[in-house]
């Protein structure tokens, strides 16, 4: 939302070489390859313990995944389209099939309004395949086919490379993000987690580097080699941290991890992505003159975008998402039984034995 909210504004709020949008759809999709693989996992437990058919689990996955991103992303394409905001008219067959990121690619630039839905349809598409393969694959092949996935992904940017192929193509189609994808998946599907006992600081400046490095090669000739590191390097450093992260924190960390604010904003966070740009292009056309001081002030706009786009995000969560995501829960509950002990107030997955971590499934992705 920074990125995106002072994208025209040099130097604000920090450097142009600092490009915190994109190091945050890194962290997506790590954070997304690592849910929905520990959660597939869980099923796939039960499925070969013989309480519930492969059909039954990729049924309710599919429905529940519907219904956790349907809900908003179809809201913002209503009222887009309603209000007829940039080239939402144009391209809404692109919109409601979840193939933005293709039109992207094939026009080579950003459409207005619904240029950042790009990493929605990824994942999106991503799912489509990814439960076939967690589900029914031998387990004997699954770190190897997630490993091999992360390399299909390391290959394509290198071949976009190799034969010139626009950056925009190399960003937005799935492939480019395969390998952010199966490290998240290697994680979730091997369990891993990290302790704070077990070499944490250096782990912590490992991932720092790692993070430099990559924002060094990223503002450095995207037409080199060396570029397709960028992506590798940034998944690297938050599986480390998502790993971490995970187990939970103590102390002033754990606490302030915990207010209860963030975790709202966590719990909502999808809904923010979804709806800021589409409060930036309201607020942008429509504010009144005596008002639009607000639009030019770069940190003003900030925080009165950041505001709305909260106040909208929320108004969503608990009219439109948290209904749904309720009801989701109870049939997929009758559906395909789950142990009670294994699902949270939330409609997340953990375990009762375990202590709750800050990352539980379907937080905010």
């Amino acid at each position: 939302m920074v990125d995106h909210f002072s994208a025209d504004v040099p130097n604000f709020p920090l450097p142009d070489k600092i490009r915190l949008g994109a190091t945050g759809v890194r962290v997506f999709l790590v954070l997304s390859g690592y849910f929905i693989t520990a959660s597939l996992r869980r099923a796939r437990d039960r499925m070969d313990a013989g309480e519930v058919l492969a059909g039954q689990t990729l049924k309710a996955f599919y429905w529940r995944r519907l219904l956790r991103t349907g809900p908003a992303y179809v809201a913002f394409a209503g009222i887009a389209l309603l209000l007829n905001i940039g080239a939402i008219r144009e391209s809404w067959p692109w919109v409601f099939t979840g193939t933005v990121n293709w039109l992207i690619a094939w026009q080579n630039q950003w459409p207005l309004t619904i240029s950042h839905l790009w990493s929605i349809c990824v994942q999106e598409q991503f799912y489509l395949l990814w439960p076939l393969l967690i589900l029914l694959l031998p387990r004997r092949w699954m770190l190897s086919t997630i490993i091999a996935v992360a390399l299909v992904g390391i290959a394509f940017r290198i071949g976009c490379v190799i034969f010139s192929v626009p950056l925009i193509a190399r960003w937005v189609l799935p492939f480019g993000s395969l390998d952010s994808l199966a490290a998240g998946a290697a994680l979730g599907w091997c369990g891993g987690r990290l302790t704070a006992s077990r070499g944490g600081w250096a782990l912590a400046w490992l991932s720092l580097s790692m993070l430099t490095i990559a924002s060094v090669l990223r503002n450095s000739d995207p037409t080199k080699l060396a570029s397709v590191l960028v992506e590798p390097l940034e998944a690297a450093a938050f599986v480390i941290l998502v790993a971490r992260t995970a187990t939970g924190f103590e102390g002033n960390i754990g606490r302030f991890l915990s207010n209860p604010g963030l975790v709202f904003a966590g719990r909502i966070s999808y809904g923010l992505y979804v709806y800021h740009i589409l409060v930036a292009m309201v607020l942008g056309r429509w504010l009144p003159s005596q008002l639009r001081f607000v639009v030019t002030i770069p940190s003003l706009r900030l925080v009165v975008f950041g505001i709305v786009t909260l106040f909208v995000a929320t108004l969503s969560w608990r009219l439109l998402e948290q209904p749904i995501y309720r009801r989701r829960g109870e049939a997929t509950r009758r559906e395909v039984p789950i142990p009670q002990e294994s699902w949270g107030a939330d409609g997340g997955t953990r375990s009762s034995a375990a202590p709750r971590p800050f990352l539980t499934a379907d937080s905010g992705t």
